[in-house]
């Protein structure tokens, strides 16, 4: 696992599902230019996917190495 990608994947991913309720309207106040926004929703999921690739990336490569002497 390599925490310079988990990391980061996660912070992404936590914010773009935050954008995403914004853009809904879920959460936020309603005077934020965010809420409601379909713009936002889109840009909310690619922000929350980009954190997922980001943060499975971290995962696997940290899983690509095979030990040597066993």
């Amino acid at each position: 696992m390599r925490l310079y990608l988990v990391v980061p994947g996660i912070l992404l991913a936590l914010a773009g599902f935050t954008f995403t309720l914004q853009g809904l309207g879920m959460v936020g106040p309603p005077s934020s230019f965010m809420f409601q926004s379909a713009a936002w929703v889109e840009d909310g999921l690619a922000v929350c996917l980009l954190g997922v690739l980001v943060t499975a990336a971290g995962f696997l490569k940290g899983r690509a190495k095979a030990p040597n002497g066993a």
